[in-house]
């Protein structure tokens, strides 16, 4: 590789870490959040996981990745999210 694109590269490997990173500690803070009760602030911290862990997907197709990581933590957003309106629905 020539070092211009190793460098951009290795730049965009650590800016999806750190947004793989941040998705996942908006879920455990959702995850929590929805254990107390607060559905709606759950709500809101998803909604924040899952534009960061988009914004990681799209840099794992630059890279070429597969992102099975990146898509775990879609798969428990969207289950977590599910359970919310299921809540929300027995709530109503």
């Amino acid at each position: 590789m020539i070092p211009e694109n190793l460098r951009k590269s290795e730049m965009i490997n650590a800016q999806k870490k750190m947004l793989r990173l941040k998705a996942e500690e908006k879920k455990k803070v959702a995850h929590e959040k929805f254990k107390t009760g607060d559905l709606k602030g759950a709500k809101l911290d998803l909604l924040d996981a899952r534009q960061l862990i988009q914004e990681a997907l799209k840099k794992v197709r630059t890279l070429g990745e597969r992102g099975i990581g990146e898509r775990t933590i879609q798969d428990d957003i969207e289950m977590l999210w599910r359970k919310i309106l299921s809540q929300e629905k027995k709530a109503s």
